[in-house]
């Protein structure tokens, strides 16, 4: 097929049957600048649209073909064969264009398969959620904190603070917090226990996991029991039985005995007046020792 000349023939039949561009776009449903195209020698009509369009222009396949026209006798063989091959070949090109189709929606379903199982094993594994990681000073015990609530075979929805502790000998042991969040984890220098710091709506939690024991204990209530019977912090007009203030209470260190931790502590005494400062605090025996104030106005 000669692109020029089907084209000048398409432009001349389209002018005898006083068409424009636009009209004979619209009976083929397709633009008015693809006929422009074909009329300027730049493409030729796909094959599915040769016969609409001899039908539309009043003339034959073969006419358009061959870009220009051409006696025939209607019904002859040669037209007949013609639209012959003309419907095999455009039959083939719509089989090519299904299986090519079918081929890329089994593709795109097994990627996507693919990625929904890969993202499933992800999301079950807990590694899109880590938030921290802590190994015991000897290596026994290890942390690992997520941002995901546990659930029976892997993760949920909901966001919360979630631990695994996995222990040396294969072990682990599994505890969520709810939606607080995580602030920091500090093992005493024995690995016996670690402290466990969590934002609770502005106001921090610890919590002190004895391993050993597999126990754990809200920090903050031992730590205002201890002030409550210390003589130097419970002069400040409330005592264990008038009920404990409102104290906020920073972890900062251990001890090198494993036994004591460094503690920041502020509260509004009885007295109306702020009070803050550091002491030592004994998680074995529950003492306070080496009391520091820094403010008392």
């Amino acid at each position: 097929m000669d692109n020029m000349k089907t084209g000048q023939l398409i432009r001349q039949l389209r002018k005898e049957k006083d068409m424009t561009q636009r009209e004979l776009a619209d009976k083929l449903h397709i633009t008015d600048r693809a006929v422009s195209k074909w009329e300027r020698g730049l493409c030729a009509p796909e094959i599915s649209l040769l016969e609409p369009l001899a039908e539309a222009l009043g003339c034959s396949v073969l006419d358009l073909m061959a870009g220009e026209r051409t006696v025939r006798a209607e019904g002859s063989q040669e037209e007949a064969r013609t639209r012959d091959v003309l419907h095999y070949s455009i039959q083939q090109v719509r089989r090519r264009v299904r299986l090519t189709r079918r081929r890329w929606l089994l593709a795109a379903a097994a990627v996507a398969l693919v990625l929904l199982l890969g993202g499933t094993a992800l999301w079950r594994s807990g590694v899109l959620f880590v938030v921290a990681r802590s190994t015991s000073p000897d290596g026994s015990e290890a942390v690992t904190v997520y941002s995901k609530d546990l659930v029976s075979g892997g993760f949920g929805l909901t966001d919360a603070t979630s631990l695994i502790v996995r222990h040396d000998s294969g072990g682990e042991t599994r505890i969520t917090y709810g939606d607080h969040a995580f602030q920091g984890l500090w093992w005493a220098p024995d690995s016996s226990k670690y402290v466990l710091a969590l934002d609770y709506g502005g106001k921090t939690y610890l919590a002190l996991a004895w391993l050993e024991y597999s126990s754990e204990r809200n920090l903050p209530a031992y730590l205002a029991s201890a002030m409550a019977q210390n003589s130097h912090l419970n002069q400040y007009g409330w005592t264990e039985e008038d009920g404990q203030p409102d104290i906020d209470f920073q972890f900062l260190q251990w001890g090198l005995d494993s036994q004591s931790m460094l503690i920041y502590y502020a509260f509004t005494g009885g007295d109306g007046q702020r009070h803050d400062g550091y002491f030592w605090y004994n998680c074995v025996d529950g003492s306070i020792r080496a009391v520091l104030e820094l403010t008392s106005q």
